[in-house]
Formats: structure tokens, C-alpha cells, sequence
């Protein structure tokens, strides 16, 4: 299927989402079960209680068969989303965060939101710090020059919605330089 010219250079959300699947996560397995070898890595066996560390797809899935429960990761807690917020408001940089942190609480959120603390309010927070990081991005893009672009810390899908934009600035911007240096 051929994409239209301004998304070729990008990725869906939905292939983003995807490529968030290989990051990992810890789970509690609800049942014994027996060690995974993968093609990226062996999973040891597993025995409730204790936690064990999988790929996030892996997590989806055996949480989607009844046969674990997903630890949300500690960024995810609300007391520290709170505090990103707070970062997210108050400062000019952008606040740490895993670099696929939006699609793995996406996918989170509407995987098992039994296993997360007050996922309603998650989720207002989390909507709170995305458009803190916009707004940034926004102001970041109108301070271009020819040369760079300095938005460190932001995630995958945040640079990849900014990728087609900033592209065609840049191109723009090179090509007044060239100009101006001609004359």
C-alpha cells in the first residue's frame, strides 16, 4: 500500500506501539510455568510469587490468558507521575522518561488497567504531561536554526510526530542559507 509522501519518512503508532512490545516489563506469574527460550533471550522458569522480567508483548499476552499479572513500571506509579508533572510544568527541558513511555502506557492502560493505582487519574496526569511535552516540542520547532534541533529526552512517538515537520523546516532552512551565502 503506498503512504502519502509527507508520511513516508515516519512510522505509524501503530509500528511504534509494536517496537514498544520488545521493551521489558515485570510480571507475576500466577502460575508455574516453564522456561521460554525466545529468539532474543531465554525467559527462566517462572513461579508465583516472585517477579519476573519479559518482554512487554509477552506480558500482553500471558496477562490477556489469566496466567500473570503485570507490575506497572515505577515511572507509571502515580505519586511519581505527579512529580513529572510538576517537572513537565515548571521546567523548560523535558522531564526523564523511557523513550518509549507513551506507547508502553498506552498499551498498559488498555491492556490491564486492573493492575494499575487509580488508573483513572494515570491516565488525566499522563494526559497532562503530553501536552506539557507538545507545547515544548512546539516552541522547541519555532527556535530552529540551520544547524540543530535541541530536544533531548523526548520518546519515540513524540520525535516521530515532529519527524515530517522538522524535516521540511530543516530543508527550508538550508536552503535559505544556501542562498543568502551566494549573495
Amino acid at each position: 500500500m503506498a503512504l502519502p509522501r509527507e508520511l513516508e519518512a515516519t512510522f505509524s503508532p501503530e509500528e511504534i506501539e509494536f517496537l514498544a512490545g520488545n521493551e521489558y516489563i515485570d510480571i507475576v506469574p500466577l502460575e508455574t510455568m516453564d522456561q521460554l527460550p525466545l529468539v532474543s533471550a531465554t525467559i527462566p522458569i517462572m513461579k508465583p510469587p516472585k517477579k519476573c522480567r519479559v518482554p512487554l508483548w509477552l506480558a500482553l499476552e500471558l496477562k490477556r490468558q489469566h496466567r500473570a499479572r503485570i507490575a506497572p513500571p515505577e515511572w507509571l506509579d502515580l505519586s511519581n507521575l505527579e512529580s513529572l508533572r510538576e517537572q513537565e510544568m515548571e521546567m523548560d527541558m523535558f522531564s526523564k522518561l523511557p523513550f518509549r513511555w507513551l506507547e508502553t502506557a498506552h498499551l498498559l492502560l488498555n491492556a490491564c488497567p486492573d493492575d494499575i493505582e487509580d488508573v483513572e487519574e494515570v491516565r488525566r496526569i499522563l494526559l497532562t504531561i503530553r501536552e506539557a511535552r507538545q507545547s515544548k516540542a512546539r516552541a522547541g520547532l519555532e527556535a530552529v536554526n540551520e544547524v540543530q534541533l535541541a530536544l533531548d529526552n523526548l520518546g519515540a512517538m513524540e520525535i516521530n510526530e515532529i519527524r515530517p515537520l522538522f524535516r521540511e523546516t530543516m530543508n527550508r532552512m538550508r536552503k535559505i542559507v544556501q542562498v543568502s551565502e551566494e549573495e
